[in-house]
């Protein structure tokens, strides 16, 4: 019987190398004790020179039975999140389960299960062997068959076969599936995954992430879910935690972020191809862009003063490629005359994407694959009013 539990991670820092100050730390600490916010950091808790946050005050709930999945590009503190949690690396806030401070706790009595990238299997050990390690640690061997039989069963057709071979003997898809198992034959509270698809060829990762998931699905384990895949986030995740320079940006299902994201790094990172984003001006109530004007909703001209930058963002999929490239008077505005250079067919997707490069920008365009658009040829783009996105230029905050 698996036992859940939640995630909370309050005020979590770390450098690169060592911990945050103490003091720094203890305030935390009593603000939580407290209900009283911590001091506004100042330049003074700024890492020392040649020294990088990992993790930058990093608050985090993940549900009982939840899986959610960390995403970021590289080194943005995802990996590190993760060991922070699993109890692998020093920290300043807390980390709890449940109601439960892990600080003092350490890794080996956290009930957790994790899976590396390098899968990290006991080379000594057979498959079997490394499903029994835990439990040979912590003079449970009695429990051991039994434990083993069940994972079997649990991981399906043909992992019994695995069990009696040694790890230098499996594939990277096998060795994988022995250390999910090994995860899973501990029982776990949680269950960490440090982007453990990423040594696999494209195949064994579909078939393997839907196998993971499964696992997730029947016992509805709690689980944190490293990965740069965002293919991998959408099936793995009920929620995403899209992180970048050590800082959790938004949270959220991957709906909800991908249609309102809250900043233009979200924005830009988020879809495949992530979204247009270019640079504007402030001209009255229009904004100057592309060549072009855009006229933007009202609640973003009372946000905005006259000249400033901004920045403009559109889905490839919201651009309207016009059927003629004429510009009739009245039409002027939020639309814009190209030719595309060349173009990427996605046939399992029915569609394509164009592309083409306005002055400094370069814009993508997806379409249908039924639809026939020549390339070096004028086209007339219609940006809709209603599918455009509005950015600080200096904060990247949405507006």
């Amino acid at each position: 019987m698996l036992h859940m539990a939640s995630i909370h991670v309050v005020n979590v820092s770390k450098r690169f190398g060592t911990a945050l100050s103490s003091s720094l730390g203890e305030q935390q600490r009593q603000a939580r004790l407290t209900g009283h916010p911590p001091r506004e950091r100042t330049a003074d808790d700024a890492p020392p020179q040649g020294e990088v946050l990992a993790l930058d005050s990093v608050n985090l709930d993940v549900r009982d039975g939840e899986s959610m999945v960390i995403l970021g590009p590289s080194g943005c503190g995802k990996s590190t999140l993760l060991r922070v949690i699993a109890g692998l690396e020093s920290y300043e806030g807390e980390v709890f389960y449940g109601d439960r401070n892990m600080r003092d706790v350490p890794p080996k009595d956290r009930g957790i299960g994790i899976v590396f990238q390098n899968y990290a299997l006991y080379p000594q050990f057979e498959s079997k062997g490394n499903l029994a390690f835990f439990f040979k640690m912590h003079k449970r061997e009695e429990e051991i068959n039994e434990r083993v039989k069940q994972t079997s069963q649990i991981m399906g057709l043909g992992f019994e076969a695995l069990l009696g071979r040694m790890p230098g003997t499996l594939s990277g898809g096998q060795k994988q599936r022995v250390a999910i198992a090994r995860a899973i034959c501990r029982d776990p509270r949680l269950l960490l995954f440090d982007e453990p698809l990423s040594n696999l060829d494209a195949q064994l990762r579909s078939s393997t992430r839907i196998e993971i998931r499964r696992l997730i699905n029947r016992f509805a384990i709690t689980t944190l879910y490293v990965t740069h895949d965002q293919t991998e986030a959408t099936i793995m995740g009920d929620r995403l935690a899209i992180m970048d320079r050590g800082r959790v940006l938004q949270i959220g299902t991957y709906r909800d972020i991908y249609a309102q994201p809250a900043s233009a790094f979200v924005a830009g990172f988020l879809g495949a191809p992530p979204m247009n984003l270019f640079e504007g001006s402030v001209e009255g109530n229009r904004i100057a862009a592309l060549n072009t004007y855009l006229t933007p909703p009202p609640h973003v001209l009372d946000f905005v003063v006259r000249h400033q930058p901004i920045t403009v963002g559109i889905r490839p999929e919201d651009i309207v490629v016009a059927a003629s490239d004429s510009l009739d008077e009245g039409e002027r505005e939020n639309t814009l005359r190209t030719a595309f250079e060349f173009v990427e067919r996605l046939p399992s997707d029915r569609a394509q994407l164009l592309h083409a490069t306005i002055g400094e920008t370069r814009l993508v365009v997806r379409t249908s694959l039924d639809r026939h658009i020549p390339l070096q040829t004028p086209v007339r783009l219609v940006l809709p009013m209603d599918r455009l996105y509005f950015f600080h230029a200096q904060t990247g905050m949405r507006i």
